[in-house]
């Protein structure tokens, strides 16, 4: 009996064992895809960029997590920048797993918006901050990549809840940043975000110059800021008939929306630019469509047009 509780023991042990160490490979291995991943400027959208650094700081919080309970002198090893950038990396990730109710004290964003923004942003700003004052100059580059990420994920965070003045010095301290390191992608989606949110807060003068900017730095892996420009452009454009051929067609030929309320829009914007397109040609065609305004409109602007013609 004794032996037969003894070989029970040995396996669950066993068992035990195997439970606890197949996470960490995992996490090992996440950490390494995710690293790899944050500073490919191959990134496909904004959304994937977005979320590879998210699960890149996870995976480095766990995996920190547990080299300090294996080691409790490996926190003195490390370097005090070390240690004051993985503090602000913490404190943003809990940060923006919070809602307004949930995320603590409010503080005036004095030296950079003069709004308020939460604490703990606040805080991890701070941290990256003070990091950089003792960061070696080899490190900079990759640390200023991870810093205008979180940074962006702020504006985001922000933005979404309408706290326009905080959200806008953040995308574009993060497009700033992210151009400081080379990464043109980011700086690219944080623009063409940032004009996304300008337009809804009716300042599209603004938003037309942040877009502007955004295109500039990148139209590959941008499929948001051309389409908006575009957009833009094609209200802007007035009888400037030139203007808005070249905004429709960069709605024509714009990307797939990374959000399916966007994609849903564009695919409304492309379906009308059609319609009155094939209605100019073939004044028949104005019935192709459910809107009795659209057709009014279409038969209107036909007649005027042969009159027009008649008396030249």
């Amino acid at each position: 009996m004794a032996a037969c509780l003894l070989a029970f023991v040995i396996i669950a042990q066993c068992v035990e064992a195997s439970f606890r160490t197949t996470p960490l490979r995992v996490v090992r291995d996440l950490n390494d895809d995710n690293l790899e991943d944050l500073h490919n400027e191959e990134a496909d959208d904004l959304m994937s960029f977005v979320g590879t650094g998210i699960e890149l700081h996870k995976a480095a919080s766990i995996s920190m997590t547990r080299q300090n309970l294996d080691s409790p002198d490996s926190v003195l090893d490390e370097p005090d920048w070390e240690s004051q950038f993985s503090q602000g990396v913490q404190e943003s990730e809990t940060m923006l797993a919070c809602d307004e109710t949930s995320v603590g004290n409010w503080v005036r964003d004095v030296g950079r918006s003069a709004s308020v923004v939460p604490e703990k942003m606040l805080l991890a700003e701070d941290c990256f901050l003070e990091a950089f004052n003792t960061m070696p100059e080899s490190k900079r580059k990759e640390k200023q990549a991870e810093q205008a990420l979180q940074i962006y994920n702020h504006a985001k965070w922000l933005a979404e809840r309408n706290y326009a003045k905080a959200a806008e010095w953040r995308y574009r301290e993060s497009a700033r940043i992210a151009k400081l390191c080379r990464r043109g992608t980011l700086a690219s989606h944080a623009f063409a975000r940032l004009g996304y949110y300008l337009m809804q807060w009716c300042r599209n003068d603004e938003a037309h110059a942040v877009l502007q900017e955004s295109i500039k730095l990148n139209t590959k892996k941008n499929p948001l800021g051309p389409y908006l420009f575009g957009v833009l452009d094609r209200q802007m454009a007035g009888s400037d008939v030139a203007r808005l051929q070249a905004a429709e067609e960069l709605i024509l030929k714009s990307a797939e929306q990374p959000s399916e309320h966007l994609e849903n829009q564009r695919q409304q914007h492309i379906a009308d630019i059609r319609y009155w397109r094939n209605a100019e040609l073939e004044p028949a065609r104005c019935f192709e469509t459910s809107s009795v305004t659209h057709v009014v409109i279409c038969f209107a602007c036909t007649f005027g047009r042969v009159v027009q013609e008649v008396f030249t």
